[in-house]
């Protein structure tokens, strides 16, 4: 169901995964991962389950509403927001409908994703100074005004 504000449906095929839409990431532009196999980060939501569908809010910038929140945080209030897989079909739909990169002065919080052994979560942006989309992690109770996740509707 949709919610006012949630204007960008996307779609999770089912069977894709991270490693597969990081490739495609990087078929489009340059891309660094912390990672060499990102499929050993788990997610609340798998598209290799099957496919679903979800909406989140149509901007460039993570949610200034969950500024300061960190993973913890969002659990425990029940707030459902992107994981990595989404993250980075949300990245690829939004580079080709605007030639530009999600979170060029913030950071998305993966929320709905853990790294191996839950002691991490995925983050990811647009690094400017490099010119890549970067993947990497950060402990549940790091907190930064530009860390942000991106909440969603499914």
């Amino acid at each position: 169901e949709r919610r006012e504000g949630f204007d960008r449906l996307i779609v999770m095929a089912k069977g894709l995964t991270s490693n597969q839409i990081f490739k495609k990431c990087s078929e489009l532009f340059p891309t660094w991962k912390y990672w060499d196999d990102l499929d050993v980060i788990t997610s609340e939501r798998d598209p290799r389950n099957g496919t679903y569908a979800l909406w989140v809010r149509d901007r460039q910038e993570a949610d200034e509403e969950l500024k300061n929140l960190l993973a913890n945080d969002l659990k425990e209030r029940n707030i459902t927001t992107q994981t990595l897989e989404e993250r980075l079909i949300h990245e690829i739909k939004y580079w080709k409908k605007t030639n530009r990169h999600l979170d060029e002065q913030n950071w998305t919080l993966c929320a709905g994703s853990r790294v191996p052994g839950g002691r991490g979560v995925p983050r990811v942006y647009w690094d400017a100074d490099y010119g890549k989309l970067r993947v990497s992690w950060c402990r549940p109770d790091y907190q930064v005004d530009y860390l942000r996740a991106r909440e969603v509707v499914s």
